[in-house]
């Protein structure tokens, strides 16, 4: 893979106060053990729009971080866990959204960003990359792959988003395996 677009430095807006005082309630060592992918849904929002309602609303539902083409900023410290999946998966994951973007470039320069998130927290937490899995193995989950294997939730975010940007923009697919790869890529450079 020759991945010549650079990801976005990140930026921390702790906006969101530490709302638990606990760390990770589903793991043994209190801390995360898995990072989940989200996707907005919202086709209408920007990523401030999306910043600013989650801190309106984090006591009923939030993630630690946003990702767009051009940013990635965290909004809630990554020692304590976040709402954004429900349990047993909140106990577990460090969860972050994309928000929609538009343009084949856009899309692109996004997914960079999210797997160069995903792999700076799995390198900081000692994770390999991995796929999840029906037995609730693996470090690597969509939102999707929660509500299969974990439950607690329906949503099949990224999956639709990433399907039809990759379709409109690229003329082909795009899932978790794919993701995985470039979330490898992104961790090999991390040293």
């Amino acid at each position: 893979m020759n991945n010549r677009i650079t990801p976005a430095n990140i930026t921390y807006r702790n906006v969101i106060p530490n709302v638990s005082n606990h760390f990770y309630t589903g793991t043994s060592d209190g801390k995360p053990n898995m990072i989940i992918v989200h996707e907005t849904a919202n086709p209408n929002d920007s990523i401030q729009g999306e910043i600013n309602y989650e801190r309106e609303h984090y006591n009923s539902a939030f993630v630690h971080a946003f990702v767009d083409a051009n940013n990635i900023i965290q909004i809630s410290n990554t020692d304590h866990e976040a709402w954004g999946a429900a349990y047993p998966a909140n106990g577990r994951a460090v969860q972050f959204e994309q928000v929609e973007v538009y343009g084949a470039w856009n899309f692109a320069r996004e997914l960079v960003n999210a797997a160069y998130y995903t792999a700076f927290n799995m390198h900081k937490y000692g994770l390999t990359p991995s796929l999840a899995q029906a037995d609730g193995s693996g470090t690597l989950w969509s939102h999707h792959n929660v509500s299969q294997y974990l439950g607690g939730t329906d949503h099949t975010d990224p999956d639709g988003y990433w399907t039809r940007n990759a379709r409109n923009y690229f003329g082909t697919g795009y899932n978790m395996n794919d993701f995985l790869q470039l979330v490898n890529y992104e961790y090999a450079k991390l040293g």
